[in-house]
Order: C-alpha cells, then structure tokens, then sequence
C-alpha cells in the first residue's frame, strides 16, 4: 500500500524495524538511567552554611548533621529536614501584611493596662531556632505556640505597667521583660527558639481618648523640659556657690590661725613680762606705765589735772595744738 504524498506523489511508509529493535536495546539501559537518577535525588542532598538538617528513618529521629557539604541518606528509607538556625525571624502583632499593605488586627493590638486603660500597640518578636530537633520534634506547630505564649507575655507585662510606661519612658523596661519571660516559657517548653528582640513599634490610646491623652503626654513633656532647665540652672549656678564658700571657709580658717597666732603672741609676752615683773615689780611697773601713756597720748586732745583736795579739773596742756 503506498502512501499518498499531496506534494511529492506516491512514497514508501517508513520501516519501523530498527525502531523497534533499537528501543529494545536501549530501554533497559533508558531505564536504568532513571533509575540511578531518581536514586540520586533520593540518595544526596546538599546542606548549606549555617543550615541543620534533622534526619529520621522510618519517621523515628536518627542524627543531627551540622557540617555544610554533600550529604548522603539511604533512599526511600531516610527522610531529611533541613532547617536554617542562623536566620532571624519576625513574628508582629497588632498589624499583618495583606496584599502589600498593613492592616490593623484589634483583637491582638489592644491591651489592659495596670490602672484599668485600654492601648492600642504594634509590636514585634524576632527569633531564631536554636535547637532544630526540639523544634521539629518537642512541640506539635512550635511557631503558633510561640504567637500564644507571646500575646500571653505581653498581655502580663503591659497589665503590670501603668500607660504612662507605655506612651513615654519606659518602653525599653517593658521589652527586656518581656524577652526575660518569652525566653523562658521557650526554654521551659523545649520550643527549640532564642528570642533575639522584642520591639514595640508604635503605642497610642484609643482613639475616643486620645486628644486627652495626648494632652497628657505633652504635659509630660513640659515638665521634663522644666526639669533639665532646672537641673541646667544648678549645674551653673552650684559650682559658683561653691567656690564661694570655700573661698568663706578659707577666708575663715585663716583668721582663726591669725587670732590663733596672736593669742599665743600675747600669752609668750604676758609671761615673759610676768616673770621679770615677779623679780623687779617697782621697775616693771613705772615701765608698763610710761608704756600705757605712750601709747595713748597720741590719741588725747586734751591733757587735764584733777585736784584731789578739791576734785576741780585744770586743762594744763592742750595737746590739739
């Protein structure tokens, strides 16, 4: 039977003989070849930098492997899973990302505070896993019960703070706490995880207060302005009254050693005249006079003479002139 050719007239159908005879030959060796492939695929697997894979045989945990390279398993019998212990992950509440574009979630966002009031906040916990076996195998879905044990530490550490805490100064206080108490329902739990940061990105009251309490916050404010200029004022004015009054108290103890020392002069000559005035009294005597009257006659105006018989007083010098 001849095949007709629209173009070319009449041909002969191909022969289908070898064909058949060369796949005979080649399917075992085809087969073979898938074989080894999918053998491959199921044998090897690579592990990267900073990557632990998990491997289990049967579904029963068998080893941990740490060391990056070409890594071999026995095919269909062993199963790996690999998991990246250096990578940092989030975990934020109060806001999820849909469709590029945050969205508030209330249920997550509002919070009790330790005085009764509501506040809205934004916040995120970032992890890594540091245990790839607690993590696959300690804890049935360890990542929603991280979301859990996280709302639940928030939720006790904003209930113990007032609000002021949360709108002002305080926040760095209430993320360590919270990342002191996380880390430890992790570490009780086995969960395999190191929380690396707990941040709170935004924190507001709700909106049917706010104007309130953003008044509030301002007030704070000015206050605290108040108090650095106050505290500026003493820084410049302390260090003058100071300097003054050391400059008193050494003005002070330096009269007192010159009265000190003029105490003790007086003392050494009274005792020195008192001991020649014990060996010649007479002398001494019309001496420490003359003395006194040297000394103040330079201050008299007038010299006067008083009568004993008769008490009248006689101005016998005038010393003014």
């Amino acid at each position: 039977m001849n095949y007709q050719n629209p173009f070319h007239g009449n041909v002969k159908p191909p022969d289908l003989t070898k064909f058949k005879k060369a796949g005979r030959r080649f399917a075992p060796v085809i087969l073979a070849a898938v074989l080894l492939i999918i053998l491959a695929f199921n044998c090897l697997y690579t592990l990267n930098n900073g990557e632990e894979v998990v491997v289990t045989r049967w579904g029963r945990y068998l080893r941990t492997e740490t060391s990056s390279g070409l890594k071999f398993k026995l095919p269909f019998a062993e199963t790996v899973d690999i998991v990246n212990v250096d990578m940092v992950r989030r975990m934020e509440f109060g806001t999820m990302l849909q469709n590029g574009v945050y969205i508030d979630i209330p249920a997550e966002a509002v919070m009790l505070t330790q005085e009764e009031n509501l506040v809205n906040a934004d916040w995120v916990v970032q992890y890594r896993i540091s245990s790839s076996y607690n993590f696959l195998f300690k804890v049935d879905d360890p990542i929603g019960t991280l979301h859990t044990v996280a709302q639940s530490a928030y939720r006790r550490v904003t209930s113990s703070h007032p609000l002021d805490d949360i709108l002002t100064n305080r926040k760095d206080d209430m993320q360590r706490e919270i990342l002191r108490d996380l880390q430890e329902i992790c570490d009780k739990y086995l969960m395999g995880i190191e929380i690396t940061a707990v941040q709170l990105q935004d924190a507001s009251p709700p909106d049917q207060v706010r104007d309130a309490f953003l008044d509030v916050t301002r007030a704070i404010e000015d206050k605290n302005a108040k108090i650095n200029q106050a505290r500026t004022y003493a820084n410049e004015k302390l260090p003058i009254a100071r300097g003054e009054a050391a400059a008193a108290i050494n003005e002070a103890e330096a009269y007192k050693e010159r009265r000190v020392n003029e105490a003790v002069g007086g003392v050494a000559r009274y005792k020195a005249v008192e001991a020649e005035y014990r060996e010649q009294p007479d002398i001494m005597r019309t001496r420490l006079y003359l003395e006194m009257i040297r000394e103040v006659l330079p201050r008299v105006g007038k010299l006067y003479f008083v009568d004993p018989s008769s008490g009248n007083l006689l101005e016998i010098l005038n010393l003014d002139r």
